[in-house]
C-alpha cells in the first residue's frame, strides 16, 4: 500500500519544520517538502519601494513584497512540484504570507484537501482571507474567535496547537524555571512581576528573550533575563532540549491574542508544571491545578502552593489528543481521531486585560 502523500510549504522559523517533517514521517506520510528560510526584505531603492506602493494601492496588489522575496526560491519550488505532477494527498500551509496568491492556486491544483494554520488571531490574518479560498479547512485558535467572520462558517475551524510526540527528549533534569521566548513590550509588565516574585521566595529562572534591539534589554530592565539576536536563537529542537531538561515551563502570554501558546503543549508532551499568564487556560479539558497555575501578578501565596504539589499525569487518551499525530488526523480527515475543540471563553477576561 502506497504512503499518503502530504505537501508542507511554509517559512522555516527556527526550523519547526523539521519537526513538522520528522511527525508526518512518523504517522506514515510521505512529505514533499516546499518550506524555504524567509530573508530579511530591504527594498534595493526608492524606485522599488515606489513600484511596491503602485502595486499596492493602485493595482490592488497587496502581495508586492511578498512576490519579491519569494522570487529568490521560487524556480526551486516549481521544480519540485513538477517533479511531482501527481496530486498529492494534502497540502499542509502554515504562514500564508510567506507564499504569493498564485503559488498558493498551483498548490491547490496539486492537492486533495488544503489545509491552513496559524498562532495569531483572526484579526491579524485580515490579507490571508484572500486566499481562504483555496481552502478546505481554516484554522485558528484563539477561543475569542469563535462566532467571527460567519461569512466563512464552512471553512473556518476551531483547534489547538499540539505537542510532537516525535520528540524523544534527553534525560537530564534539572531544578529550574524556564522561558524562551521572543521580546514584546506588553510582556515586560508580567516578567518583572514575575522576577520579583521568584527572587523573594529563591526560584532559579533561565529566561531568555530573542530581541532586534539593545533599547529593549533596557526597556525591561532586569539583569537575570539572557537577550540574543534572532540569528542566535535556538532552534525548536533545541528549545524542547532545554525544556526537558527544567522542572517548570513558564509562558507570558502575548495580548495580542489568547490562543494556547506551543509551550503549553510542550508541557504535556513532556510531563512538566506550567505557569502561565494566559487566563483562559482553566477552561481546558486538560488543565489540573497541580499541573498548570494561572499567575495573575499577585498571588504569590498561591504560586508557593503550586510548587509544592506533585505533577498528576493525564489519561493516555487525554494526553494523546494534543498530540501532532492526533492533530492531523483530525486535520486531514483520518479515522480514527481525537476532535479538538476550543472552550467557551469567559469574555469579562478581555475587559479586566485592557483596564
Amino acid at each position: 500500500m502506497s504512503k499518503k502523500k502530504v505537501i508542507l510549504a511554509m517559512p522555516e522559523l527556527f526550523k519547526i519544520h523539521e519537526l513538522i517533517i520528522e511527525n508526518l514521517e512518523k504517522c506514515g506520510f510521505e512529505v514533499l517538502s516546499l518550506t524555504y528560510e524567509e530573508k530579511e526584505f530591504k527594498y534595493k531603492n526608492v524606485f522599488q519601494r515606489l513600484k511596491k506602493i503602485w502595486y499596492r494601492n493602485i493595482l490592488g496588489q497587496k502581495d508586492f513584497k511578498k512576490r519579491t522575496m519569494f522570487r529568490a526560491v521560487e524556480e526551486r519550488l516549481n521544480t519540485l512540484l513538477s517533479e511531482h505532477p501527481e496530486q498529492a494527498d494534502y497540502c499542509f500551509m502554515i504562514w500564508l504570507g510567506a507564499y504569493p496568491k498564485d503559488f498558493i492556486a498551483k498548490l491547490r491544483a496539486h492537492s486533495k484537501l488544503m489545509v491552513y494554520y496559524n498562532w495569531e488571531a483572526l484579526t491579524f490574518l485580515k490579507e490571508d482571507f484572500d486566499n481562504i479560498e483555496f481552502f478546505d479547512k481554516f484554522y485558528f485558535f484563539d477561543p475569542f474567535d469563535q462566532g467571527k467572520h460567519p461569512e466563512y462558517t464552512e471553512k473556518l475551524f476551531p483547534t489547538t496547537s499540539f505537542y510532537f510526540d516525535c520528540f524523544r527528549p534527553s534525560e537530564n533534569p534539572q531544578n529550574k524555571i524556564l522561558f524562551i521566548g521572543s521580546y514584546a513590550a506588553d510582556r515586560n509588565n508580567d516578567i518583572r512581576a514575575f522576577c520579583e516574585a521568584a527572587r523573594s521566595i529563591g526560584l532559579e529562572i533561565d529566561f531568555r528573550l530573542a530581541s532586534k534591539k539593545i533599547e529593549e534589554k533596557a526597556a525591561l530592565g532586569i539583569p537575570e533575563v539572557e537577550f540574543f539576536s534572532f540569528e542566535n536563537a535556538l532552534s525548536y529542537r533545541q528549545n524542547l532540549e532545554e525544556a526537558a531538561k527544567s522542572s517548570v515551563l513558564v509562558d507570558f502570554l502575548n495580548r495580542k491574542h489568547y490562543g494556547l501558546s506551543l509551550r503549553i503543549f510542550e508541557a504535556i508532551g513532556l510531563d512538566k508544571k506550567l505557569i502561565t499568564t494566559n487566563p483562559t487556560i482553566v477552561h481546558y479539558d486538560f488543565y489540573h491545578p497541580n499541573n498548570m497555575f494561572y499567575w495573575d501578578g499577585s498571588n504569590l501565596e498561591e504560586l508557593k502552593a503550586f510548587l509544592t504539589l506533585p505533577y498528576v499525569p493525564l489519561a493516555p487518551g487525554l494526553k494523546h489528543k494534543y498530540s501532532f499525530s492526533n492533530w492531523i488526523s483530525c486535520a486531514f480527515n483520518i479515522e480514527p481521531n481525537i476532535p479538538i475543540t476550543l472552550p467557551q471563553a469567559d469574555p469579562s477576561i478581555l475587559e479586566k486585560q485592557h483596564v
